[in-house]
């Protein structure tokens, strides 16, 4: 076998400039489709690390919510929920858990009394601490930067608030937001009909501060005022022109009052991304056991964009793969047919001193192999070199998860199954190509080989 690689690469030294430009093309090839799988790979673990700071790997939720929770407010919220969170933290058979925490979603009307304008809005009511906590997650060892996050406004009991709906509600003088048009208020025109009487106007200007109502648990309006100490830019307009984030208590007591405190929703984050399905196996034997109606969520469920986007970059990733791979097929099978063409005599010889057919094959299948692997070798070198210099260029882009621009960064090191993977396929197609033309070389009768010129 030694002796036949040898030949093998001594052929294809025959002609260097057709060598060459094989060895090129696979090497572009390789270089295209490692470049690609690396970009995609980037946005996989920068997508899943910006949604899991934000909203964790696994939900909990009372059975039922995720499908019905939204019509019906309250029906589905756990009161036990202190219960819950100190049974998942003493259970011995749970993975290593980084932050757990409550969150209690509410919804309902939010208005600027000073400036007579009022909108829906979706509420996020949340503990700050266990909030900021999540913000330094880094599982996948990418180094990203958290996003600047005002979450330290809801230590102050202030409340934070999307930019769209600060622009919406008049605030932009008040929170100093720049670029947006500032409205006048319509002394002729109330704030709504429906809910004018609940609102008590301040003449303070100064303080950007709202009042939320929102129909409590049983079914009774409840009204409150904030004060509105940042914006946060949600990157998607719908939430953006929706969102308050207010402290856990707050939300509580607009939605529940004097009543029992609740939450509808767990937040669960985990050290490792690779614990998740292990931990949800654990979580539901320890729901079983405790006799507790619960239904967990994963990321992929709760945010349904995050699949959405993976697959179609999956499948940009494919189409270009088996593009470069055709491309690569064809080039190594020409190269291989123009060198079974040169050496006719050469072959005829070969068969004539008891050369067997199958090694005959053997050498071309080899020389097919060995102008792969250059090409390859070459290739994920050239990605290496490409990637390295991308990385420490400073360039940024705006990906799908984010709200504001990130460096880009191509993650090819750290994914060496894709490396292996596309390294392997590129000399097993050229092994193929090389195929044909070795079979025809090894079929070919003796004598037409040797009386050929």
């Amino acid at each position: 076998m030694k002796n036949s690689l040898k030949i093998a690469f001594r052929n294809t030294l025959r002609n260097k400039r057709r060598t060459t430009m094989s060895v090129l093309a696979i090497a572009i090839g390789g270089l295209a489709s490692l470049l690609i799988g690396a970009f995609v790979s980037s946005i996989f673990y920068g997508m899943q690390t910006n949604i899991v700071r934000n909203s964790g790997h696994l939900h909990i939720h009372k059975e039922g919510f995720f499908k019905y929770g939204s019509a019906k407010t309250g029906t589905y919220d756990m009161a036990n929920y202190k219960e819950i969170i100190n049974g998942i933290k003493e259970s011995p058979i749970i993975s290593k858990i980084e932050v757990i925490t409550p969150i209690l979603m509410i919804n309902g009307i939010v208005g600027n009394p000073v400036k007579n304008s009022s909108q829906t809005f979706l509420g996020v009511g949340m503990e700050a601490k266990e909030q900021l906590l999540m913000q330094t997650w880094d599982g996948f060892g990418l180094g990203l930067e958290r996003e600047e996050i005002p979450l330290e406004s809801l230590l102050a009991d202030k409340g934070i608030i999307g930019n769209g709906l600060a622009v919406n509600l008049d605030l932009c003088e008040a929170l100093n937001i720049k670029g947006c048009l500032i409205s006048k208020a319509d002394e002729s025109s109330p704030v709504d009909q429906d809910i004018s009487s609940f609102y008590q106007p301040t003449t303070v200007q100064n303080i950007a501060s709202v009042d939320m109502m929102v129909s409590s648990a049983n079914g009774a309006p409840n009204i409150a005022s904030i004060e509105i100490d940042t914006v946060w830019r949600r990157g998607i307009k719908n939430l953006d022109d929706r969102f308050v984030g207010l402290p856990l208590a707050v939300a509580q007591n607009l939605l529940y009052g004097g009543g029992e405190k609740k939450v509808n929703a767990i937040v669960i984050q985990l050290e490792r991304s690779e614990k998740l399905e292990e931990t949800k196996q654990q979580l539901e034997v320890l729901f079983k056991t405790k006799g507790w109606a619960l239904e967990i969520v994963t990321l992929e469920e709760f945010n349904a964009q995050f699949s959405k986007v993976l697959n179609m970059f999956g499948v940009v990733f494919g189409f270009v793969s088996v593009i470069i791979a055709i491309i690569v097929l064809f080039t190594v099978s020409n190269t291989m047919t123009m060198s079974v063409m040169e050496r006719y005599r050469e072959i005829g010889t070969l068969r004539a001193i008891g050369l067997k057919r199958r090694d005959i094959r053997k050498y071309f299948v080899l020389e097919g192999a060995m102008i792969g692997l250059m090409g390859a070798t070459l290739g994920v070198f050239l990605a290496y070199v490409v990637t390295t210099v991308i990385n420490h260029s400073d360039m940024t882009w705006s990906p799908p998860s984010n709200s504001s621009d990130t460096r880009l960064i191509l993650h090819l090191l750290e994914n060496p199954l894709l490396i292996i993977v596309i390294w392997l396929v590129l000399v097993v197609i050229s092994m193929f190509s090389a195929f044909f033309p070795a079979n025809k070389a090894a079929n070919m009768p003796i004598v037409d080989a040797l009386r050929h010129h």
